[in-house]
């Protein structure tokens, strides 16, 4: 969720990177991505923010795609800003007028893209397809981070598909007391040692969690499936625990970093 901060746009806010979630903390792998498609849930000003830096220094160059604009969220734009001076000759707008873009209630499938300079922004699941509003940069950058935020005090609800690196350590951890099962696309439930099971999962490149049962030895293999995911969803179980595959030198272990 992104919260209700009264943050104007890259075009009133000098340091606007400072309260964007970055993605990059969820293990996004952004130099190869050229793309990202995501579900949100808000009533306007959505952004999202590519930035030529690691590290949220909203004076390098960067591009802000807002969606829902305006008093009556019809306006949607790519901004490219070269720096944080808010000088007018830093910055081109493209923008265009579109209703019904966004709803209050219900979750909307939207993609953004930066192809060789190619920015877009569209509505739907199939990047290139309905395309609200693009700008082509002639000069264009390369896309080091990638973050999202909503604007003007509004709350946005997001669920993104984020495109991660294969780094599995070989550690796991769980991120709460024993008793709880996670509930994700299960991939088959076997009779094995803690050990085993744990071998199991670290072969599979789709297994991301594991259940274990320590009385009967079931030992539960857990996928994320295909579905964008914001949190682990978990039930209470007694006896039960899970274990979550940890990346990044263990600084990020899966459903303990959302």
């Amino acid at each position: 969720m992104t919260d209700n901060i009264d943050f104007g746009s890259s075009y009133y806010e000098a340091n606007i990177l400072d309260n964007m979630v970055d993605l990059c903390s969820y293990r996004m792998d952004v130099l190869p991505a050229r793309n990202l498609t995501f579900k949100v849930k808000a009533c306007r000003n959505v952004a999202l923010y590519a930035s030529s830096s690691y590290n949220k220094d909203s004076t390098k160059p960067l591009y802000e795609i807002t969606i829902g604009a305006a008093d009556d969220t019809t306006r949607s734009y790519i901004r490219r800003r070269n720096d944080a001076s808010l000088l007018k000759s830093s910055r081109i707008t493209e923008h265009r007028y579109i209703d019904n873009v966004l709803n209050c209630n219900e979750y909307r499938p939207l993609w953004i893209s930066w192809e060789a300079g190619s920015i877009m922004v569209g509505s739907g699941n199939v990047i290139g397809e309905n395309v609200i509003v693009s700008w082509i940069d002639p000069y264009p950058f390369i896309v080091k981070s990638v973050g999202i935020m909503t604007i003007a005090k509004t709350v946005g609800e997001w669920k993104v598909v984020i495109p991660v690196k294969d780094n599995f350590t070989g550690y796991y951890t769980s991120c709460e007391a024993p008793g709880k099962r996670a509930v994700l696309l299960s991939l088959g439930v076997v009779s094995s040692s803690l050990l085993e099971c744990s071998m199991m999962c670290s072969q599979l490149n789709s297994c991301v969690v594991f259940n274990y049962m320590n009385d009967d030895k079931r030992c539960e293999l857990l996928s994320v499936g295909t579905d964008p995911l914001t949190d682990v969803p978990k039930s209470l179980a007694v006896g039960w625990q899970y274990y979550a595959k940890c990346y990044d030198e263990n600084e990020a272990c899966f459903g303990c970093f959302f």
